[in-house]
Parts: C-alpha cells; structure tokens; sequence
C-alpha cells in the first residue's frame, strides 16, 4: 500500500473511531430520530424511475453544486452497493479538501454489521481494481468490499459513473464500477467485485445527498446536487429514467428540499444549512419529467466497456485480495 493509500483510509478510520460503537449497531439509540436531528443533515434521496427489471448496466450523471466536508454524492445506490464521490471530514495539507471516489459492493446475504462475522464464501471477493485505487472490508451498515481514490472533482462539473453487472457461473456475478476521469478523458476503473448470485440485475436505483461528518456542527452546511440523466441497459436497449421519487431518512430535521434546476433540466436535492422545504416536491412524491430534456444515450465508450466486460476481457492479471 502506497503512502497516498495509507493517508485515505487513515483518514477514514479517524473518522470512525470518533463515533461511537453504537453507529455500528442498528438498534443504538444512535440512530433514534431525535439523536440524528442533534447531529447530522437529513439524508435525502432520488429514486430513479420507472424500474426496469434486471438490467445489466448503469449510466448516471450528476453535478454537485455545494458541498461540504464529510458529505457523500451517491450518483448510483442500486440493489447491491453503491456509486459515487465524496468529500472527505479532513483537508490536506494545504488546507484543499480531500474528495475521493468510492465504489462499494455489499455481500450477497445480510450477516449484520461485523465484516469479519460473514462466511467467507458469502463475502464479495475482488476481482480486479484501478490504479491508485485502494480496497478493504468494511462494516457498520452491512458488510463488504470498498474501493476508493483520490479524485479531484469539481462543484459545477459533470460527474460520470457506469456500474456493469455480467454472470459468473451459475452460483455467482461479478459487478464492476467505472468513473470518467476529465483529466485523462477516459474512463477509469474503481473495481470489480464477484458476489453470489442471490439476485441477477442491478435492481433498483437512486441518488443520495448524505452527511457522514455528523459532528453537530456538520448539520449547519448545505449540500446541493442535481441528478441526471440516468439510463439503464438492460442487454438490448438503454432506458431514461423518466419518473423521480424524493425520499428523506427518519432524521425530522426539515431543512431538505427538492427542485428543478433549469440549467440541467433535472431535479436537484439539497439538504443541511438555511434550506427550506419546496412545496411543489414534497418528500415521497412522485413527479414525471414531460418532455425529457435531450439526453444523448451513453456513447460508443460506454458500450465497448459493457462488451469487453460481458467477454471478459476487461481484466488480464489477478487482482491483489482486498485487505
């Protein structure tokens, strides 16, 4: 592990051996509403609709437009793990923010919160992951395997992520996660994780707008993002989420909206802050986007990873287990 890996999960565990034991634990009076409103912005989400059953690929695009330390862009929370980017609680040195983008794969069955207390031939086994991308176990909200790298996105800039599920066998899957980098102007590799086939597709998705600093203080700054489009293939065509659902956790704090951002044409989650509720998109409503603004499917790029993955070709030498 290189010193630039070491420097991310340190940062990361600091962050977590600060909460108590009782994050890890479902029944704490950690979660109860109440504690949450004391510390923490409500966590706010955007489900992509309608559903399409089974579908082997996910393309989502999300711009960030405030952020704030410990807070996570999810572009894609699908039945098995999530995608996306995060600021971390810590800056460098330099005083910049530390932002970094995760992938992470549960395990095909729920054994609680102990990454160690699942059978080995449950867990999510890693196949492959990308340069500079670090992996480990990780627990306290399920169990599995995580990737991260450092990843210096930018508020007002399109964030792109393509989450590729294939069959492995007929007991088992594999799910890889990519992110465009504009730097390079290509497409990078998280990982991939191979699971136990309890369930085939991607399942269902959404965007979330989450804060993981929850120091009391964290719950004072806004955070803001609009999501879409998003398409998933499901191995003949690709299908625009046409339908968005606004859901919000148990935390009662009200300082959450949910509203059209002209600029992109889609609809923008906030949470934290000075924020008021938006009365035209009340939590758990559905509403519809007619017409859909011009979205162009995902490109020819898009389509040779999801071919190269379904032939597996996409990896040529062993992964180094996750830690």
């Amino acid at each position: 592990m290189k010193i630039g890996e070491k420097m991310i999960w340190g940062m990361v565990y600091a962050g977590l051996v600060l909460m108590p034991q009782a994050f890890g634990n479902r029944d704490s009076d950690y979660w109860s509403p109440e504690n949450m409103a004391q510390r923490q912005c409500t966590s706010v989400h955007l489900v992509y609709g309608p559903d399409v059953p089974e579908h082997k690929a996910a393309y989502q695009e999300a711009v960030i437009e405030k952020s704030a330390p410990g807070t996570y862009f999810s572009c894609n929370n699908f039945a098995n793990g999530y995608i996306g980017v995060q600021e971390l609680c810590e800056k460098d040195g330099q005083g910049n923010p530390i932002r970094v983008a995760i992938f992470s794969i549960w395990d095909a069955k729920d054994t609680g919160d102990n990454p160690h207390a699942a059978p080995e031939e449950e867990r999510a086994k890693l196949v492959a992951r990308g340069e500079q991308v670090v992996t480990e176990r990780f627990g306290g909200e399920g169990t599995g395997g995580k990737s991260m790298r450092r990843f210096a996105w930018k508020e007002g800039q399109v964030i792109r992520t393509l989450v590729v599920e294939r069959k492995d066998g007929d007991d088992f899957r594999r799910i890889a996660g990519y992110i465009y980098n504009p730097e390079t102007g290509k497409w990078e590799l998280l990982s991939c994780w191979r699971v136990q086939a309890v369930r085939q597709g991607l399942g269902g998705s959404c965007g979330f707008v989450e804060d993981f600093m929850r120091n009391v203080e964290s719950k004072k700054n806004e955070r803001r993002a609009t999501f879409g489009p998003a398409f998933r293939w499901d191995g003949q065509v690709w299908h625009q989420a046409s339908q968005f659902r606004f859901t919000r956790d148990a935390n009662p704090n009200n300082n959450i909206n949910c509203r059209l951002n002209p600029e992109r044409g889609y609809f923008s989650l906030a949470t934290g802050g000075d924020i008021k509720p938006e009365k035209d998109f009340a939590p758990f409503e559905v509403k519809s986007l007619e017409p859909l603004p011009q979205a162009h499917d995902p490109g020819e790029d898009v389509m040779s990873i999801i071919r190269d993955e379904q032939a597996e070709l996409r990896y040529a030498a062993p992964a180094e287990p996750a830690s």
